[in-house]
């Protein structure tokens, strides 16, 4: 069985997620969610659903405590970055980017609110927990953050 995907039905941890950015939408109709939190176990399991390569890590981590820093966070990860011998990936598409081009790429609609989801590692959460969250831009507080339990031992 491949590995990030659901044991009852073989859904992947990123479609799982994707609906967690659906449900969000839903709930803050306004908003789409920016930023995803979770745990360095977490987000190891979202980069198996995604059948990445063995040499990537998903996640930037935080520096400044349990919120992203837009400054100082991917400084310091950048710096982390020239010393790895991991290839980082900090963004993945979001749930709501539905046109592609040619190489399967999603493309941006710069008239829309929709952009990558950032992967913001937060290794104070528990394992199989996620936190989905929209910054604002004046003060850097989120202004809708939601976390979401997922059924622990549920994905192989």
């Amino acid at each position: 069985m491949s590995k990030g995907r659901r044991k009852s039905d073989g859904k992947t941890f990123r479609d799982v997620v994707k609906n967690f950015e659906f449900d969000f939408h839903v709930t803050f109709s306004t908003e789409y969610a920016l930023n995803l939190y979770a745990n360095s176990m977490t987000m190891a399991l979202l980069a198996k659903s995604n059948d990445a390569a063995p040499f990537l890590m998903y996640g930037m981590d935080l520096t400044q405590g349990k919120s992203f820093d837009a400054i100082q966070d991917p400084f310091v990860n950048h710096e982390i970055e020239k010393y790895s011998r991991y290839i980082y990936v900090y963004g993945i598409d979001s749930a709501f980017m539905t046109e592609f081009d040619e190489y399967g790429y999603p493309q941006f609609d710069e008239e829309s609110d929709i952009y990558p989801l950032t992967l913001l590692v937060d290794n104070t959460m528990r394992d199989n927990e996620v936190r989905l969250a929209v910054p604002t831009l004046d003060d850097g507080d989120e202004t809708e953050n939601v976390t979401i339990n997922v059924p622990q031992y549920e994905y192989a």
